[in-house]
């Protein structure tokens, strides 16, 4: 599994910084599409090395995870 972290945007065109993991690219914007959102950007090199930041280190770049973004956030999602 690899560590990516996308620009997305929601229904309402407002946008997030969303990290996760998947076996490739295609895999993870698949699982940002399935959730109802749209990619706009790989932003993984961004954040390198991901591997080496723990979910605090993340949050405090302003990243969420994708059960974050459907379960904490007021983003409105397809």
């Amino acid at each position: 599994m690899q560590s990516y972290v996308a620009l997305v945007a929601d229904m309402t065109g407002r946008y997030a910084h969303v990290y996760g993991s998947a076996v490739n690219w295609s895999s993870f914007v698949d699982q940002l599409e399935e959730v109802g959102c749209e990619v706009i950007e790989n932003q993984t090199d961004d954040y390198e090395p991901i591997e080496e930041q723990t979910l605090d280190d993340m949050h405090e770049c302003g990243v969420i995870t994708v059960q974050e973004l459907t379960t904490h956030t007021d983003a409105v999602l397809a």
